[in-house]
């Protein structure tokens, strides 16, 4: 009998909400796309103490957008910027995207028109305000761009161009637009049939993509394919233990009624319109595909998935930037300390002309693969990967001996064996005598005896099997080629011309991003800690006379001045460097006291122009992000 009254709660509540509707909202207001960026409480007084009131109202408003036009650099070994231009105007002349930008006529002469971005400019005062409030905190206005003027002959009035920054031709702007309205045809009795996504899915559609089977969470009863969806989003909501949650489970049926879940929170929430591309059920029950083809949007950017290979790299401009900062010279060795996916990999090498060395290391297996594969796929051969944790890059005394032996053994034998223990060891040992059948056996087993001749060596009974089995059976699939990554135990000191450390972050200027609430002010302090660690690492690994460059993609000033302030206050030999070309805008001055009474120092005046901050609430309308340069001095000084 209980079992039953449970079961009717629900229905009567179903019912109470029939005959005692809440008072109607404004639908207008419901169906659009006006986010509020939620942040915990104790961090966004941090960054009003950093930036002030208005600037990080700003930035927040920023952040939850997109940027209005694309980046690409252009593989300068393969083509050129005038033929991507070509290719790009005809593939976009093909799938009618050019017909969605707001009085943009596809013409050839479109490919070399101007972006003019004065009309923005002309609010920015010439000089950066920054000044100190009365409890020592700094403050920092909307910073100037005072280069950014050279990108007034870039895009604003074509669809795609080339950026006439000097040295930066191989850039490539493709201009999207929005926010726009959409007409959802919703009515107060006749709600639209709806899918809600989940915050990461809904970021990639705002960016240009679809909205594939993994990130739908909920949908309309009775939805089936060829449907025409409102597609909104499900951002996390604070628990009741303290935690943050959507709450919804996959699979729930939405009614388009006030009991659905989050309906209130999803209130200005609607990203875009789309049509499904299967059934509801069909939605909830394959793993893969793509559920809804988002056909009207919101923000409007073109997808550049599988476009060009090779050819192209769609890449963030802060990101390409931080590339030119190094300054990489033809014949030089760098360092890329947690490269991955290998954007500034890759743009270093075709700097460099694809003469010299670039190490790229990353501490996954799967991410040094998707290094290996995009230096492949753009024609790179100068890129060297490793899999490495970017705070074990130095090498200890005896592990540089090792290498060294090994070095040695390389020259001797003929073998290409750059790590202790690399995977190559074996396996080019015993390539010339492996064969088939029983003569592989047999000439396995020769080989572990010889080994075993020479008591000095000890090979326990499973290593031998091993060794038989991979003789017999051939290399796995991570010893194939494509397949195998290289293990290194670190570098030696002082042994590389140049280091880019783009440091693993709490990646706060990312775009669009629609919460925030994750981050505290202790796991804030976590990221800073672990970023000094690997900058300690990067400094033993240039040589004297050599650079660093240290970006990151937040604006926490906890992660960007306040490691520059502990750089030049633990190495004295560490100055900082004039970037070219610049067109960020200065670094934050001051610090900032905690109530727990720790103190964050960050850049003093002088300091400040010499780094460059991106202000994603900035005319430049690109992602947060951060670069400092460093020249080494002599280390025993």
């Amino acid at each position: 009998m209980k079992k039953g009254r449970d079961f009717l709660k629900p229905i009567r509540r179903g019912l109470f909400t029939l005959h005692n509707p809440t008072p109607q909202m404004d639908l207008s207001e419901r169906y659009r796309y006006k986010p509020i960026l939620r942040w915990n409480p104790q961090v966004e007084e941090y960054f009003i103490k950093a930036y002030g009131a208005d600037h990080f109202s700003r930035i927040s408003k920023a952040l939850t957008t997109p940027s209005c036009y694309s980046c690409i650099r252009v593989n300068t070994l393969k083509s050129t910027s005038d033929a991507v231009i070509e290719k790009l105007l005809a593939i976009i002349k093909q799938t009618g995207f050019g017909n969605d930008i707001d009085g943009i006529h596809l013409r050839k002469s479109d490919a070399y028109a101007d972006f003019d971005m004065g009309q923005k400019q002309k609010s920015l005062s010439k000089e950066s305000k920054v000044y100190q409030d009365v409890d020592g905190c700094s403050k920092a206005e909307l910073s100037p761009f005072e280069d950014a003027n050279h990108l007034k002959e870039s895009l604003q009035s074509g669809l795609i161009s080339k950026c006439r920054l000097p040295g930066l031709d191989y850039v490539v702007f493709v201009r999207g637009s929005g926010p726009h309205t959409i007409e959802y045809g919703y009515a107060c009795d006749k709600p639209p049939k709806e899918v809600i996504v989940s915050r990461k899915c809904a970021e990639a559609v705002l960016r240009g993509a679809q909205v594939f089977v993994p990130g739908v969470l909920a949908c309309s009863a009775h939805v089936e394919k060829g449907d025409v969806v409102a597609v909104s989003v499900a951002v996390e909501q604070p628990g009741l233990d303290g935690g943050w949650g959507t709450g919804i489970t996959r699979g729930t049926v939405l009614q388009g009624l006030q009991t659905d879940p989050h309906y209130f929170e999803r209130n200005g929430l609607y990203i875009g319109q789309g049509t499904t591309m299967m059934s509801r059920a069909g939605i909830f029950r394959v793993p893969e595909g793509i559920a809804v083809d988002m056909n009207n949007r919101v923000y409007k950017l073109p997808s550049f998935n599988d476009v060009l290979e090779g050819e192209i790299f769609l890449q963030n401009l802060p990101s390409i930037i931080t590339a030119h900062a190094l300054d990489a010279q033809q014949g030089e060795r760098i360092l890329d300390m947690c490269a991955a996916p290998g954007g500034k990999t890759t743009a270093i090498a075709i700097l460099m002309k694809d003469d010299g060395e670039v190490v790229a290391v990353d501490r996954s297996h799967n991410k040094v693969l998707d290094i290996q594969n995009l230096a492949a796929e753009m024609g790179l051969s100068c890129i060297t990967t490793y899999k490495l944790d970017a705070l074990k890059a130095v090498c200890r005394r005896n592990e540089s001996n090792d290498m060294i032996t090994l070095c040695c053994n390389k020259d001797n034998e003929g073998l290409s064996i750059q790590s202790s223990d690399s995977p190559r060891l074996h396996m080019e040992k015993v390539s010339s005598i492996s064969k088939e059948g029983l003569n592989a056996d047999k000439a396995c087993t020769e080989n572990v005896c010889s080994e075993k001749v020479n008591p000095r060596i000890y090979v326990s009974k499973a290593e031998t099997r091993k060794n038989i089995r991979r003789m017999r059976n051939g290399p796995g699939r991570n010893q194939c080629v494509g397949g195998r990554v290289e293990n290194i135990k670190g570098f030696s000191l002082n042994s590389f011309d140049r280091v880019l450390l783009d440091a693993p972050c709490s990646a706060l200027g990312l775009r669009p991003r629609l919460f925030a609430g994750e981050e505290t002010i202790q796991s804030l302090r976590n990221h800073g800690k672990y970023q000094r660690r690997m900058f300690d690492q990067a400094v033993q690994l240039v040589r004297p006379g050599g650079v660093i460059v240290y970006s990151t993609c937040t604006i926490n000033p906890g992660e960007n001045e306040a490691l520059v302030r502990y750089a030049l206050d633990t190495y004295k030999f560490l100055s900082l460097a004039s970037q070219h070309p610049r067109i960020g805008g200065p670094g934050i001055v001051g610090h900032c006291e905690f109530p727990d009474g720790y103190i964050e120092e960050w850049l003093r005046p002088g300091e400040d122009e010499l780094v460059q901050r991106f202000d994603p609430s900035s005319p430049l309308d690109t992602i947060g992000f951060f670069i400092a340069k460093f020249n080494v001095g002599p280390k025993d000084a």
